[in-house]
């Protein structure tokens, strides 16, 4: 008996864990938000709906009472990407305020790409293994400033919606 509730206690441990663990912002999803996904079937996975409910039919930010710091972008209703806000950890360990030196060092590959509208800024893009998804995160007066992840070519929208 002893035995079967330690078992079913490892057990909710590792769901309760794995669950806290698995909202790590990848170039791939998010939580339970997977990129390249239904918002409805997202939706419904989560159990609540994505705010706002009336939404542009092309291209609009949702987000959801589950993951209060991060806005998801959905196009004809696929979620594309996700932006989060700083204090939001990402599979790479790099936060907002990270220098561009220190994330050189840690990533040479990084593609480092000049900002569209900051003169000393800089996008750096990390592309996943299969190059349909990537992490970019900005870089202003060498500090990182923002970072988003999701589907291509939606994530490096350098205006979010087109």
């Amino acid at each position: 008996m002893t035995r079967i509730l330690l078992l079913l206690a490892v057990g909710l441990c590792l769901v309760n864990c794995g669950y806290a663990a698995e909202t790590i912002l990848s170039a791939e999803s998010y939580g339970d938000v997977v990129f390249g996904n239904k918002i409805t079937a997202i939706e419904q996975k989560l159990g609540e709906p994505a705010e706002p409910k009336v939404r542009q039919d092309a291209c609009d930010f949702v987000n959801f009472r589950r993951y209060p710091k991060i806005i998801f972008m959905v196009e004809e209703g696929i979620v594309t990407r996700a932006d989060a806000e700083a204090g939001i950890q990402n599979v790479l360990g790099i936060s907002v305020g990270t220098s561009l030196a220190d994330v050189k060092r840690r990533y040479p590959g990084v593609q480092v790409k000049l900002h569209k509208y900051v003169e000393d800024g800089h996008y750096l893009v990390f592309p996943s293994g299969n190059g349909k998804e990537a992490i970019v995160m900005e870089e202003v007066g060498g500090k990182v400033t923002r970072i988003r992840a999701g589907v291509e070519p939606s994530v490096e929208y350098v205006e979010g919606c087109l």
